[in-house]
């Protein structure tokens, strides 16, 4: 038995997913999360999470050691005691280990709890709360079993300790009590929200307490607990449950590290679509290595929108289906195979149909039927979007984790057919509560003439959040209130409103073979634009036509760009992400000067404007000016 393997708990929940995938991470493939700032995000996140939650139990110890070894051995002493409380604890049985969030020794009794920055409803149903919980109790139940064959003298009892959405803090501006900083100190800890990555690109930061040389720290510790964000929730019952399913898992997984991966143990299927370990351009592309010949063809059946969504008449994958007859170009699609049960095409497969015939013949599609639908829409034409905030520690006294925050609107408005687009936009940074200003200000721009358009439902999401919200905080302006019923649609009391979504009209009146099998807008975009080179001498398009040093036309996102002199490139504005994380800066990122407030403003502000012209862009190559 080789003593250099070991199965932890991130290769566990990796290899769950896909054995291969476990393979590629311990001979070190490169991932796509390597440049994934969403991760990174939810990542350190996480760590805020986590760290919250140690402060709960202040009598905690660190197993902070540089080595898993050492960590094993500071442990095991610990565990000498009568009683302890171990932060990142590591266990090791055979050739599996763990590092255990918390752990909580009273006698003979341990606490196995871990920390999730993922939150639950305590006031769900057990059975919702369990099927949304599920990965995360199978995590809890691995690290179980290590902790039963180690220590097969204790009582164990595990838990998940996350944020509930059913509380609501006493806290004003929680999520600046905390600071994440890159630690300079190397650590082998995985980041378990990139459980691929066997060197994350993200180490372990560090996260400083905004108290913690405070003479009242202990005051304020009080009041994170009584605050009660983070609930335990026990999961013995259904932990013990799946323990043989998860031993008989484990065992398979270290066997395939002691002795090699066969055929039988995986297969290509439609779920590869997703795999992290697709680097195009990487010396060690693990997608490519597990489909050869199968991954080339260009346009694949991995392009088809919405493909995985295909069953055949057993009501199996299509997909999985063409992949076991080695047929992956998006060709070998038969259209006729696109029927639904009733032999019948419905919405999606006109979709695809679309899609079949008029990238094979290289053209873009317009539908007859949208010239005549945008002559129904009343001037003024409002193009608007938002940026909005969702974090697991809210910003706002009063608010639950994961709560919404509108911190940001753009709106391009024309007024009259032939019109120049009118710019105006909103932002809020400077630390109140922006939502009901937010939707005041855009209300006044707007109005309750002519026709606001959107990408996608989040703008009318966001909206029926706010609206929800006054009833909530008890904020009272009955014109507001009026106006978000009139411009939100709401399925559940079949209300029909104002805002028309564009990403809809290019579901059904829209294709071009550039954006494959996708609608979002920074697919249909650069379609537009990079084929349609008329659009780049319209005077208000102008600005945004740029070439790269070869003469190759520039998306319009790449050129938003940081003044460097401020910012690091690697923290632009160009992306949803981007600005969520740009604006808990601005509020919450003591090392800032007032200069780098102020240039990641200006970004926050250039990016959103950049999103309603893209409207403005593709709305007007539809023929809507």
């Amino acid at each position: 038995m080789s003593t250099n393997i070991t199965l932890s708990k991130s290769d566990f929940q990796l290899a769950s997913t896909c054995p291969k995938k476990l393979v590629y991470k311990k001979q070190g493939y490169p991932t796509s999360n390597d440049t994934n700032e969403y991760m990174d995000m939810l990542a350190k996140g996480g760590y805020v999470v986590g760290h919250l939650a140690t402060l709960l139990y202040p009598d905690g110890v660190d197993i902070d050691e540089k080595t898993t070894l050492g960590a094993i051995n500071k442990t095991n002493e610990c565990l000498q005691q009568e009683n302890c409380v171990l932060f990142e604890a590591a266990i090791q049985s055979g050739e599996k280990l763990i590092r255990v969030d918390i752990l909580e020794k009273i006698g003979n009794k341990i606490n196995l709890i871990e920390v999730k920055a993922k939150s639950h409803d305590t006031e769900d149903d057990k059975y919702k709360q369990e099927k949304l919980l599920e990965k995360y109790i199978e995590d809890v139940a691995f690290q179980y079993l290590v902790m039963s064959e180690a220590l097969p003298d204790f009582d164990i009892h595990p838990y998940l300790f996350m944020p509930d959405k059913s509380k609501r803090t006493n806290i004003e501006g929680l999520i600046g009590w905390f600071t994440v900083i890159d630690s300079k100190v190397y650590n082998d800890k995985e980041v378990e929200e990139l459980p691929a990555q066997q060197k994350p690109r993200f180490k372990k930061p560090d996260v400083i307490f905004k108290y913690d040389k405070n003479v009242n720290r202990s005051n304020f510790i009080e009041l994170l607990k009584k605050d009660g964000l983070l609930q335990l929730r026990d999961v013995k019952d259904r932990v013990i449950q799946i323990q043989d399913i998860i031993k008989n898992r484990a065992n398979n997984f270290i066997r395939i590290l002691n002795e090699g991966i066969k055929d039988t143990d995986y297969s290509i299927n439609k779920s590869c679509k997703a795999c992290e370990f697709k680097c195009d351009g990487a010396n060690k592309n693990g997608f490519k290595e597990c489909w050869g010949s199968l991954a080339d063809p260009d346009p694949h059946i991995f392009d088809l929108y919405h493909g995985g969504s295909i069953k055949n008449e057993d009501s199996q994958s299509y997909l999985d289906e063409l992949i076991s007859q080695s047929k992956t170009g998006l060709f070998e699609v038969v259209p006729e195979r696109l029927k639904n049960k009733k032999g019948e095409i419905g919405v999606r497969a006109e979709r695809q149909i679309i899609q079949l015939k008029y990238t094979e013949e290289n053209k873009e599609w317009i539908s007859p039927e949208l010239k005549s639908l945008l002559k129904e829409y009343q001037y003024p034409l409002h193009f608007i979007d938002f940026e909005t905030y969702t974090g697991a520690l809210p910003f706002h006294e009063g608010m639950r984790p994961y709560e919404l925050i509108a911190f940001q609107w753009s709106c391009h408005t024309i007024p009259y057919e032939g019109a120049t687009p009118i710019h105006s936009e909103w932002i809020e940074t400077e630390g109140k509560f922006p939502n009901f200003a937010f939707s005041e200000s855009l209300m006044k721009q707007i109005g309750v003439s002519g026709t606001p358009f959107m990408w996608a439902t989040h703008e009318n999401t966001v909206l029926r959040t706010i609206l929800h919200q006054m009833e909530v905080f008890d904020y009272t302006n009955d014109n507001l209130a009026e106006w978000l019923i009139g411009i939100t649609s709401d399925k559940s009391v079949e209300r029909e409103g104002r805002l028309v979504d564009m990403n809809d009209l290019t579901k059904k009146y829209y294709f071009h073979p550039y954006m494959k099998g996708r609608t979002s807008i920074k697919k249909v975009l650069p379609a537009i634009w990079n084929n349609h080179t008329y659009l780049h001498q319209v005077p208000f398009f102008k600005s945004y036509s740029a070439t790269d040093f070869e003469g190759g036309i520039v998306d319009p996102y790449d050129t938003l760009k940081a003044d460097t002199t401020q910012i690091d490139e690697e923290n632009a504005v160009a992306g949803g992400t981007d600005a969520m994380r740009a604006f808990q800066r601005i509020r919450f990122d003591d090392s800032l000067n007032q200069s780098q407030k102020d240039e990641i403003k200006r970004q926050l502000l250039e990016y959103c404007k950049l999103d309603t012209m893209a409207m403005v862009i593709i709305a007007h190559h539809w023929g809507l000016k």
